[in-house]
């Protein structure tokens, strides 16, 4: 095995035209990088791209007044309209959520005056008959389990279910006044 040397063959006519053109092109990219990198090609672009520009503000104008034309004609929305349209539908999505909020706070309100109610009308004060049958005033009314026909008093139990019926309501009602303080 024998290995050909590094000499290019001089009868080569298509390896001399490489040479050229990689020597060709390494030339022009460092002329071309140079003359980018220069003052004065920056200020030739600045100067161009300003013309440019300016010229093209009038063009945007009659572009924008003609596609208006030819949408209003097609009875088709403008992006104007889409826009206004979008920022309407925002603002009922905005106002829908504060109403859903508010309908909330007023639910939780109505349940815990409903709860409180309830409790109430429980261990509501009646007149009860004495031994000699005339009504003692003052007295509170038994109150019966289901299914305790004995007539035994659980007083002491639906009293303890209105303290934390109340304590329940208390927080309920401080809750609400800080909701209320954050809406508004």
């Amino acid at each position: 095995m024998s290995t050909q040397p590094d000499i290019p063959h001089t009868l080569d006519p298509f390896g001399t035209l490489r040479a050229m053109r990689d020597a060709n092109l390494e030339t022009w990219s460092k002329l071309m990088i140079d003359m980018v990198n220069s003052e004065a090609y920056s200020k030739a672009t600045g100067q161009w791209l300003d013309t440019y520009l300016t010229m093209l503000q009038p063009l945007q104008r009659i572009i924008d007044m003609t596609m208006t034309q030819a949408l209003t004609g097609l009875n088709m929305p403008l992006r104007s309209d889409v826009t206004s349209l979008a920022e309407r539908l925002t603002n009922i999505e905005m106002r829908l959520d504060d109403q859903d909020a508010k309908l909330d706070n007023i639910l939780r309100v109505i349940q815990t005056l409903s709860a409180a109610k309830q409790a109430e009308h429980a261990s509501v004060v009646t007149p009860t008959r004495s031994d000699n049958g005339a009504r003692a005033h003052g007295a509170t009314r038994s109150v019966r389990t289901k299914g305790n026909d004995t007539g035994a008093s659980n007083t002491s139990q639906t009293g303890s279910a209105q303290k934390k019926q109340r304590q329940r309501g208390n927080r309920i009602i401080r809750s609400r006044q800080e909701t209320r303080g954050s809406i508004l």
